[in-house]
């Protein structure tokens, strides 16, 4: 920070040797209120060029703005369209888990009906002689 406070050196070199001096300003031409009013011109045109980067680097942060509101909105469409597409195959996964699971049942009950339908017999059906 001292070295950007310090007035500006200049370098020389003059027979052979470095030799440092302050910077002089250039010479002004004219009476004081002539450099002035050259002076003043010269801010507000500076003062005219800043303002108008300024209004266009507006236009443009809004417009990148507006594509960037654009472009996120069709990606949260995408999303949801994304997010029901999940919900209805889950859906369906649970449809099918459900189906198998009454049809588990199903052969749950027609096994076990089948196996009370079988006769209890106290002989054997090869021999005919009693069961030990």
């Amino acid at each position: 920070m001292n070295e950007l406070k310090m007035h500006p050196k200049e370098l020389l070199v003059k027979d052979g040797k470095v030799q440092v001096e302050d910077v002089r300003d250039p010479k002004g031409e004219g009476s004081l209120e002539a450099r002035m009013e050259k002076l003043e011109q010269e801010v507000f045109r500076y003062k005219k060029m800043a303002e108008r980067e300024v209004d266009i680097i507006h236009k443009i942060n809004a417009e990148l703005i507006g594509e960037h509101r654009k472009e996120t909105a069709n990606l949260w469409d995408d999303i949801f369209l994304l997010h029901e597409t999940t919900n209805e195959l889950q859906a369906q996964l649970y449809d099918v888990q459900n189906q198998n699971c009454e049809y588990e049942t199903r052969f749950k009950r027609i096994s076990s009906a089948a196996s009370y339908r079988i006769l209890e017999t106290r002989s054997s059906f090869v021999d005919g002689e009693p069961l030990p």
